[in-house]
């Protein structure tokens, strides 16, 4: 199955107003109170199918996109790997922020994720994604993912991950995941520097999450891996919580 779907948002005036959107399944877009869900249009992705979605915020406008319920890679009857590229646009004083639904790899799953993010240089952005390996203690399938972020047509962030059943050896060891099934990333870019005066890592009930500050200094990455989603999200959200409290106090 090939698949592909956009949204448009641009500022009309001091609100965000919807000027493109267009959407097949297994993507399903709706407009709600909170901005733009995602729906599961169909089972999936199975291996061999193929989707593509794009996201543009225009200049001034402000964007909330999530999903209405977690997504599920399975084997295609057929085998092969499925693959997903999601393209966000974030424009000058625009703000974008995306937190999907966890990507849950089943057992013999084969999937790719491409995200390709362009920003301006005053754009705001928090970007979090979420993905377990296999469910009900089974054993995963395999995920690959790459972000490329650029900011003013920049480099940003250039990051590769390569886990599950059939990746190269060490996936589960101490410099990746460490035998945890769930990791959850979060990017967050704002205009002005973050002032961090101490860089919490933390180890909480099976759960580490560490803050990496990029070489530019209003980008964070926020990384944390644990035994379930609920407790990942936890520490997630306390992470990006301290950050903003400390750009705000900056400013």
């Amino acid at each position: 199955m090939r698949a592909s779907a956009r949204a448009v948002v641009e500022r009309d005036g001091d609100r965000t107003v919807f000027r493109e959107m267009a959407s097949q399944p297994p993507i399903v877009l709706r407009k709600t109170d909170r901005g733009l869900t995602m729906v599961t249009g169909a089972a999936g992705p199975l291996g061999g199918d193929r989707t593509d979605l794009t996201v543009t915020v225009g200049d001034g406008a402000s964007l909330a996109v999530g999903s209405a319920g977690a997504a599920l890679a399975l084997p295609g009857p057929h085998g092969g790997s499925s693959s997903a590229l999601v393209s966000l646009n974030v424009g000058s004083g625009a703000s974008l922020h995306w937190e999907p639904q966890p990507l849950v790899v089943a057992r013999g799953a084969d999937h790719v994720t491409s995200l390709e993010v362009s920003l301006a240089d005053t754009a705001r952005l928090t970007l979090t994604e979420t993905v377990v390996l296999g469910r009900h203690h089974e054993a995963p399938g395999r995920l690959r993912t790459r972000w490329r972020v650029r900011r003013a047509g920049r480099m940003l962030l250039a990051q590769d991950l390569d886990v599950g059943t059939g990746a190269p050896p060490g996936w589960n060891g101490p410099a990746v995941l460490g035998g945890s099934v769930v990791q959850s990333t979060a990017l967050t870019v704002v205009p002005s520097a973050f002032q961090i005066d101490d860089i919490p890592v933390t180890t909480v009930g099976g759960v580490r999450c560490d803050v990496l500050p990029l070489a530019d200094e209003s980008a964070v990455l926020v990384v944390a891996i644990g035994p379930d989603t609920v407790r990942v999200g936890r520490a997630v959200t306390a992470a990006l919580g301290h950050l903003h409290l400390t750009s705000a106090r900056a400013r």
